[in-house]
């Protein structure tokens, strides 16, 4: 029998195929590829650019030295990923593939990660639909024509389209090309460190801290010292018991079918991994629990064997959270929209013809060296594809 979420999935692609139907005459298909195009969404990017020529121009300038440096620094962490992986520091895929699934949990395995399909359509949609905005709003701000706009699905990528006329363009100024090409990353980035910046502030903070102790084992260090369920460890040492949103985006995308008790558990046991580590047994810490300051001496862990033991406390615990509930749904979406935005923007913004950053490369390169000008494009992007290739098979090899 077919779960209520597979269902829901089979739902919309019947509806959305009764609808593809009935405006077929509308529609350009290209295999896998369908387009419809709109004036509307054109009158509606020209209309935002009129309002202030100035403060879009102002804006590309500042999007293109962004991912000038994103650039930059994407391209030193490739090269570094690739030589980690060579040197067998890595020994998994250090990218993966984020396609949609037809469930309700995250599939996480080398080189894969499954997102639930209505989060999938949710933060693609973000992704997409503003990066090709934000290139349309800066063309027209360079007074450059729009050839085409309008929205697509290509398969199962849902997303908008816009195509500035290509001969302007290409007698265009260098700066009016390295606006717009910087445009659409730019948007993405923005938009990733937006909703950490929000969701940290205003519903993480003030509703996330400290680790809620749900259990302790009596022949445990924490139990000697009268540590009881129900307390809250609020630091050890003076280090804090917290982890910042930014840190659970990424985490989210490396925790597979978790419901919402066993990530606010996984959380908590990373924390105190990472506090604990630079500590051995027989070391005693300052812990503070619910205002109080303890002294407890950390015996050796029963399970983890490495040399010279693993600290332990003794504890069953979880994130200290007002409310659980967002676990399930509001945080893990919000850590997706953040987390994909930023990556997919930085990916898109390396040194790769025809992505946005290999069309900067190309722009520079025409400028600054004509004559060779495609030959520095081709090598250039021949070199980050083969590392970012690497990336993904070079560990199944080594």
């Amino acid at each position: 029998m077919i779960d209520p979420y597979t269902l829901s999935v089979l739902v919309f692609f019947a509806l959305l195929g009764v609808i593809i139907y009935r405006d077929r005459k509308n529609i350009d298909f290209k295999y896998i590829l369908l387009m419809r195009r709109t004036k509307r969404f054109s009158k509606i990017l020209d209309s935002i650019a009129k309002k202030s020529i100035t403060f879009w121009k102002v804006t590309g300038t500042i999007a293109f030295v962004l991912c000038m440096l994103v650039m930059a620094y994407g391209t030193y962490t490739m090269i570094n990923i690739a030589y980690l992986i060579q040197t067998g520091v890595v020994d998994q895929p250090a990218l993966s593939f984020a396609l949609p699934v037809p469930s309700d949990q995250m599939i996480v395995s080398p080189g894969f990660i499954g997102i639930p399909f209505w989060f999938w359509i949710i933060v693609i949609t973000i992704i997409l639909i503003p990066h090709e905005a934000f290139h349309g709003i800066i063309a027209r701000a360079e007074k450059i024509r729009l050839k085409d706009v309008g929205l697509m699905l290509l398969a199962i990528f849902p997303g908008a389209f816009v195509e500035p006329d290509e001969k302007q363009l290409k007698k265009s100024k260098l700066m009016t090309k390295l606006r717009i090409f910087s445009a659409g990353s730019f948007i993405n980035i923005v938009i990733g460190l937006l909703v950490i910046i929000l969701v940290q502030s205003l519903l993480w903070s003030p509703n996330v801290g400290g680790i809620l102790i749900t259990g302790v084992n009596e022949t445990a260090p924490a139990y000697d010292i009268g540590l009881q369920e129900g307390m809250v460890i609020e630091s050890i040492d003076d280090k804090e018991m917290t982890m910042n949103f930014d840190e659970y985006s990424f985490l989210i995308l490396m925790v597979s079918g978790s419901n919402t008790g066993d990530i606010t558990q996984y959380i908590s046991q990373l924390i105190l991994f990472n506090k604990l580590s630079e500590y051995e047994p027989g070391d005693t810490v300052k812990m503070v629990v619910d205002g109080n300051e303890y002294d407890l001496t950390l015996a050796e862990h029963p399970e983890i064997e490495v040399e010279g033991g693993f600290p332990y406390i003794g504890i069953n615990s979880r994130l200290n959270v007002a409310d659980v509930s967002m676990f399930f749904v509001l945080f893990p979406l919000l850590g997706l929209i953040a987390t994909l935005s930023i990556l997919v923007g930085a990916f898109n913004i390396l040194p790769i013809y025809p992505l946005d950053g290999g069309l900067i490369v190309q722009s520079l390169a025409e400028r600054f060296a004509k004559k060779m000008a495609k030959q520095i494009v081709i090598g250039v992007t021949a070199v980050i594809v083969v590392i970012v290739i690497f990336s993904f098979v070079g560990p199944l090899f080594l």
